[in-house]
């Protein structure tokens, strides 16, 4: 792709289903961070994120004499070259509209706060009651995000699979 600096965005799908050659498929390489701040889950389950990685990369073993900053600069030379998570589940949800219409309702949204594995959630403004909306068919339609984390594996599954269901019925519309 010849991207030569700076951090990039990407998405690939892995199918394991075969479970002797895992079927990898580029979805999309943008040059720029991901859409929400996914710091805290990248630094929370690995470690470090990218854009303490980048700073690494771009200034080295600069030391500026901060014994402030001291713990808070990457060595970018002890970075691994794959990462391993920290015993975290972390991921990042989008929100699929299924509907089509004006909003009348959004249901489950007590449900999510309430979940211990949400860090955060913002349904965009375009999906709020009264605004009219479309089914979700990619990643610029989508309805909102929701940032998950937990230690535990069965209870960020958990929630997570529920939050899969609630999808479905989130928006209320009336046609």
């Amino acid at each position: 792709l010849d991207i030569r600096w700076g951090m990039t965005h990407n998405e690939v799908i892995i199918n394991l289903e075969d479970n002797t050659v895992p079927d990898a498929r580029l979805v999309e390489v943008n040059c720029r961070q991901h859409n929400t701040d996914f710091c805290p889950l990248t630094s929370s389950t690995v470690g470090y994120n990218a854009l303490d990685m980048l700073l690494a990369a771009y200034l080295g073993d600069v030391n500026d004499g901060s014994e402030d900053t001291a713990g808070l600069r990457l060595d970018w030379n002890t970075l691994p070259v794959y990462p391993t998570t920290q015993g975290r589940f972390a991921a990042i949800i989008h929100l699929v509209c299924h509907a089509r219409g004006n909003v009348v309702a959004i249901h489950g949204r007590e449900e999510l706060d309430g979940m211990e594995s949400v860090l955060a959630m913002e349904i965009y403004p375009a999906f709020q009651v009264g605004e009219d909306v479309e089914p979700t068919v990619d990643i610029r339609t989508d309805a909102g995000w929701l940032h998950l984390m937990n230690d535990d594996q069965d209870t960020f599954d958990a929630d997570y699979a529920r939050i899969m269901e609630l999808m479905t019925t989130m928006f209320e519309v009336e046609s």
